[in-house]
This record gives structure tokens, sequence and C-alpha cells, in this order.
């Protein structure tokens, strides 16, 4: 009688087979031409949908979780688009080893503009941004509007299958994009920081149990709190970024500086660390608002839930109430 694969080996080849799987189905529509394939991929994403009715059910509870407010026309229009910024992803990752300075030109508009890009992108920098728009086109983007930064680095949590996460590294790596993974030193970032690398953080995620709750979307988030210690402990500028798509396919490609917050960080790290998530969560929240159905509606950014709910209501409204007499009692405005 023979010995029973052990569950781990078996995981290990399930995961090896899921790997060639995607890579067979990704190499067939590379080869087909970038607008013909982003049709095609369109209406796979509209009959996936359709016949499997779990990601249409995620992204409809987590818009409604976050718009009550919105009719049931609205919604649905939202989701619409949304699946078709689904298939522009699923499109992009295909392209991204071909993308070249002449496929960001015509795919990618740079605003405010171009020469604001470059100014802000040229000492290097904290970038903050989230899952709006398609943050792997911008990544590429960046690394054609600044040539001579070499390389964008991004944190990311590593991939439980090695395989689909060695490809994603390769696929990025052919545009320059290298990954700083979330359980590797953080001194790797500080240093790049230092040498005015452009170092990317795409904190709109689930922070977990031990994450930091922030109101976002009318709901309480668990929130990283990396950025804010990265941008703490360097004077590297912070940059926020965020991206939508028009009909047509087209990313545009907002950037801007972040302010600082006016408190001071070696006195007070930890309500300067609160004050800059909570106005990055804010400024990012600012921009779903404005592009509602570009936001990726299937990622569970509510899905821990605080233990002291009540409590915490109390604080954030408490602190948002503060902050709005601070900011009218210095004339400033929103």
């Amino acid at each position: 009688m023979s010995n029973p694969v052990p569950r781990s080996e078996r995981k290990k080849v399930k995961k090896f087979f899921q790997y060639v799987f995607a890579r067979m189905i990704v190499g067939s529509f590379s080869f087909l031409p970038y607008v013909f394939r982003g049709k095609v991929l369109y209406y796979l994403v509209l009959f996936l949908a359709k016949v499997t009715g779990a990601v249409r059910k995620r992204m409809e509870k987590h818009i409604r979780l976050a718009f009550p407010e919105k009719t049931e026309a609205e919604i649905q229009g939202y989701i619409q688009h949304n699946l078709r910024v689904l298939s522009h992803m699923a499109n992009e990752f295909c392209e991204e080893p071909r993308m070249n300075q002449a496929f960001i030109d015509k795919w990618v508009e740079l605003l405010p503009n171009k020469e604001t890009h470059e100014r802000i992108l040229s000492q290097g920098g904290i970038l903050v941004l989230g899952h709006l728009g398609n943050w792997e086109t911008m990544g590429v983007s960046l690394c054609y509007t600044v040539p001579k930064a070499n390389n964008l680095y991004v944190f990311a949590k590593r991939q439980s299958n090695p395989w689909s996460n060695a490809w994603i590294e390769r696929n990025r790596a052919s545009q320059n994009i290298s990954l700083i993974y979330t359980d590797e030193s953080p001194r790797k970032a500080l240093t790049l920081l230092k040498q005015k690398k452009l170092v990317a953080f795409i904190s709109d995620q689930d922070a977990g149990k031990t994450g930091t709750f922030f109101p976002f979307l009318g709901n309480l988030a668990s929130t990283f709190m990396g950025p804010a210690t990265f941008a703490r402990m360097t004077d590297a500028p912070i940059i926020f970024c965020s991206s939508w798509y028009d009909e047509t396919g087209k990313l545009y490609f907002h950037l801007e500086e972040f302010e600082r917050p006016d408190l001071d960080p070696r006195k007070e790290p930890e309500l300067w660390e609160r004050e800059f998530t909570y106005r990055w969560v804010k400024r990012l929240e600012k921009e779903v608002h404005a592009h509602p159905a570009d936001y990726f509606w299937l990622h569970r950014r509510w899905h821990t839930k605080p233990e002291n709910k009540e409590e915490l209501d109390r604080f954030w409204k408490e602190y948002e109430a503060r902050s709005a007499e601070k900011k009218q009692g210095s004339g400033s405005s929103v």
C-alpha cells in the first residue's frame, strides 16, 4: 500500500497547475492586438460575471455599503463600468512587458500636465495611492516620466503562489518596477528614500486585526500605517496619486504634492502618523466620490470589523469636529 501524498505537497501541485493555467490564458491573449484584445476581454468579463454571479454581488454589496443613497440605476451603472475597468486591467497586464513611451502617450493622460509630473517626481519620494483606476499602468507611466529614477519600488504583499509571485515580479521588472515585500526589513525602503528613489505604497487594503481603524466612505476600515511611518521618519516628498478611465479606455493619471501634518513628528509621533493617515484616506475618499465606478469594489476593504465600533465612532466624530473647528479658526478651506 502506497503512502498518501502529504496535504502540503498536494497544495503545491495545485498551485503549480493554477500558475500554468494562468500563463496559458494570458499567453494566448497576449498575441492579440491591444484594442481587439480589450474588447474580447470585456465580453469575457461580462460573461463570467453573469455566469458566476459572485463578482456582481460583491461589487453591489460594497457599493451599497459606501453609497447607500444611490439609486438602483446608478449602482448598476457603476457595476457595468467597474467590469469594464477589470477588463482594462487584464488587457494592460497582458500588454505590460511591451509598453513603451508611444503606448503611454496614447493611452495615459497626465494630470494636471506632464511638466507637473516631471517636476514633482524629479526628487523621488513616497507615493501614496489606492485601488482607483489602474495602479499598474500608473507605475509604468512613472518610469517613463522620470527615466533617470531607474526604478520604481512598490511595497507589496508576497503572493501565496510562489510561481505566480515570480511571474508578477518578472512582468513588473520588464518596466523597471521592483517589489519590496512587507515581510522584508524596513531599512531597505528607508535607504531607497534617502537615495531619492520613488517608493510606492498601495495601502488601501484591509490591514486585519493589527491595523488601525479609520473612517472611509462612511464605514470603519482597518488601515495600514506604513506610509505614515516612513513619511515621519524621512524628509522625502509625499506624492498622492489617483487614476480613472474614460469610455474609450484611456487612463487619466492625477498626481499632486501632499502636505505634511502641522505637528512635530519628534514630539508627537503617534499623533503625526494618525493625522497623516487620516488625511490621505480622506483624500482618496474624495477621489472615489468623484469617480465611484473606477474604484476596485471587488477588494474587501471593510472585511475586518472593529470590536469597539461605538467607541471608535465616537472618537472619530469628535476628531472630525475638532478638525473642522481648527480649519474654520485658521480660515483655511477644504
